[in-house]
């Protein structure tokens, strides 16, 4: 079971900090695999069936849910105005994405030039989402990275619980800083997303300098179990966004038989101690604080 924190050596000095002391409780999730005396995969699993502790204390368990529920998709992709020159290949590699995803993942496509915008609202209809795709162009300004990263998970992701979050993220870094980065902000999103097991993937078009973009990317898929890639050019993002929604596909289906069991969690603790135990006679559990495992 991997954990990770950020260095306070790094440039940004980005320390996990922990969520707001006015919540009462932190949504989290562990996952597990059952089987019975049998040693055949449990395949109808209830609250009833658990038991979970949070380093040694009992917790309420609030859900439990098949594996394999769908997942909802932010499509974060950079619309500023380093993208201009890069338009055609960006627009190929996301139609690419999207010919590549299984059908049955909630998509919401939006862009961070200058401020959030949202292209397509979170669904399944992929002919509207490749009609985006293909009209897609530059909104010119800054790139506004941090800010829509935040806001697309309050409104997407943590507002829909029962869906796998993900981020796919398409963004340029040309050592760009206009202002101060918001540090704080930026680790009690992390915080949360990982809580919820969220999965992030991201391709930096990178220039000849790297500024916070390239950073917080950093951080944020090594601490979510993400992965990303750096580009100098943009001559194979096409392929590369293709094999994320693969490695989506792949993911989901390592799943199966899995199941996701949410939990309220002590805000105050930062890196808990989970332990899931089984009620039935002779079952065992396998725990993993990540998706797939």
């Amino acid at each position: 079971m991997r954990s990770r924190v950020l260095g306070a050596c790094l440039a940004l000095a980005l320390a996990t900090i922990p969520e707001a002391a006015a919540q009462r409780t932190a949504a989290r999730s562990v996952f597990v695999e059952a089987a019975g005396a049998d040693d055949k995969l449990l395949t109808d699993l209830s609250i009833a069936d658990l038991q979970l502790t949070e380093n040694g204390v009992r917790r309420t368990i609030t859900r439990v849910t098949r594996g394999t529920t769908p997942m909802r998709i932010v499509l974060m992709v950079d619309s500023s105005t380093p993208t201009a020159p890069l338009m055609n290949s960006i627009k190929t590699a996301l139609g690419a994405f999207v010919d590549a995803l299984p059908p049955t993942h909630e998509v919401t496509f939006i862009t961070s030039g200058g401020q959030l915008r949202v292209r397509t609202p979170p669904g399944v209809d992929r002919d509207r989402l490749r009609a985006e795709t293909a009209n897609f162009a530059p909104q010119g300004g800054a790139n506004a990275f941090l800010d829509t990263l935040v806001e697309a998970d309050k409104r997407f992701l943590k507002a829909a619980p029962s869906f796998w979050p993900v981020f796919v993220i398409v963004t340029t870094d040309n050592g760009e800083n206009y202002r101060e980065p918001d540090v704080a902000t930026y680790n009690t999103f992390m915080t949360d997303l990982r809580a919820r097991a969220g999965t992030v993937h991201a391709v930096i078009l990178q220039g000849r300098r790297t500024g916070q973009v390239s950073t917080f990317v950093m951080h944020l898929t090594d601490n979510v179990y993400g992965s990303r890639t750096v580009l100098n050019t943009d001559n194979s993002l096409s392929r590369k966004m293709q094999q994320i929604a693969e490695s989506l596909a792949d993911d989901h289906d390592k799943m199966r038989g899995r199941y996701e069991v949410a939990f309220e969690g002590d805000p105050d603790i930062t890196q808990p101690v989970v332990a899931v135990t089984i009620t039935r006679p002779g079952a065992r559990v396998l725990m993993s604080v990540r998706r797939p495992f």
